[in-house]
């Protein structure tokens, strides 16, 4: 094949990856946005963060998008050619699998790199940053921003706050309700107002006239208590920052003998590997007679994909349960679709024409 040819095969492969990913990654950012914004307009989250945070975890959809959408452009490519009949006119020529596999070796291989960095550095950074900006978020708890008439669920759902109506001074609340998930007592707060107040030790939301009930009713332990101002502190000095795998160094995981690390290991491992396993079977997938328009390879590449993606998933699940060895790892995931390739490649060959 020649490099004039090599040239246009690889341009072709770089337009469709790039619309592939271009559009799938907006479905993608525009369900997690709307999501955002749900949980922005419930309290959950204040709306200042919610651009960062999808800006954060817009950065992880790629590691998987990648991977599929690179798959899904091969297919697209190779479908066209052969409904063209363009692929039947370079295998005239002499052009057999070794050449196509030549032709895209460069762009993919330059594809499992990129999956490589941003599975074992990139994702995992900006996933800290997310899950940090989140807890900050949910821990800052602004009486001007809750909504009177609703619930507000604040400090990740821990806080359930209803205010009847808004006070008359800017920033206050009248008939407020206060519910705190609190280990082993509960906590329910009444009052009559509730205002936010500003001191060099910090800032406070100050119920004036109400109660205070601990612990769950029908215990001996139940208690009330009447109080006439009662001060809750907004932004306590540590941030509980939820301990998920995804966001640990790959330098950390290799250490970590745990069964989640491992797992978490075996698949930002098996990411960029992915990315030449579906480079191997797409150029037989795409070649699979009959193949009756060049949609039949999507839908077929669709197929493939779900059911390899579904299998490192299981294969993650045993790890974390210890099932599997974490010295095993995903590999024999790869081994399995490998094998379906050389499979579809032998019935290519004993059944052509």
């Amino acid at each position: 094949m020649s490099s004039v040819m090599h040239r246009y095969l690889g341009r072709e492969l770089l337009r469709y990856w790039l619309a592939f990913t271009l559009v799938l990654w907006l479905v993608l950012l525009a369900a997690r946005f709307s999501l955002y914004l749900g949980q922005a307009a419930s309290g959950r989250i204040p709306a200042d963060v919610v651009l960062w945070l999808l800006g954060l975890k817009s950065v992880g959809f790629f590691v998987f998008l990648l991977p599929l959408t690179l798959f899904l452009a091969l297919l697209w490519l190779l479908g066209r050619l052969n409904q063209d009949s363009e692929a039947l006119a370079m295998a005239a020529s002499g052009v057999g699998p070794w050449q196509w596999y030549r032709a895209f070796a460069v762009p993919v291989l330059l594809a499992a790199l990129l999956v490589a960095v941003l599975s074992t550095w990139l994702v995992p950074h900006t996933a800290a940053q997310g899950y940090r900006l989140r807890a900050e978020a949910e821990q800052r708890l602004d009486a001007s921003a809750l909504a009177p008439g609703r619930f507000n669920f604040l400090r990740g759902g821990k806080w359930t706050v209803y205010a009847q109506r808004a006070g008359s001074a800017p920033g206050s609340l009248e008939d407020i309700f206060i519910h705190i998930d609190r280990q082993p007592r509960p906590q329910v707060l009444v009052a009559q107002r509730a205002s936010v107040e500003n001191s060099e030790a910090g800032r406070y939301l100050v119920l004036g006239e109400g109660y205070q009930y601990d612990g769950r009713a029908g215990q001996a332990d139940y208690r009330r208590l009447r109080f006439k101002n009662y001060r809750i502190r907004l932004d306590p000095s540590h941030v509980s920052v939820p301990d998920k795998q995804d966001a640990v160094p790959t330098a950390a995981l290799v250490g970590n003998t745990t069964a989640a690390a491992g797992a978490e290991l075996a698949m930002r491992i098996a990411r960029p590997v992915s990315v030449l396993v579906l480079a191997l079977i797409a150029v037989p997938l795409a070649r699979f007679r009959p193949v009756t328009s060049r949609y039949t390879p999507l839908w077929l590449g669709v197929l493939v994909f779900t059911v390899y993606f579904s299998l490192l998933g299981v294969g993650r699940l045993w790890i974390e349960q210890g099932r599997l060895p974490a010295t095993v790892g995903l590999w024999w995931v790869h081994v399995v679709v490998l094998a379906l390739a050389a499979m579809l490649v032998f019935l290519q060959r004993r059944f052509a024409p």
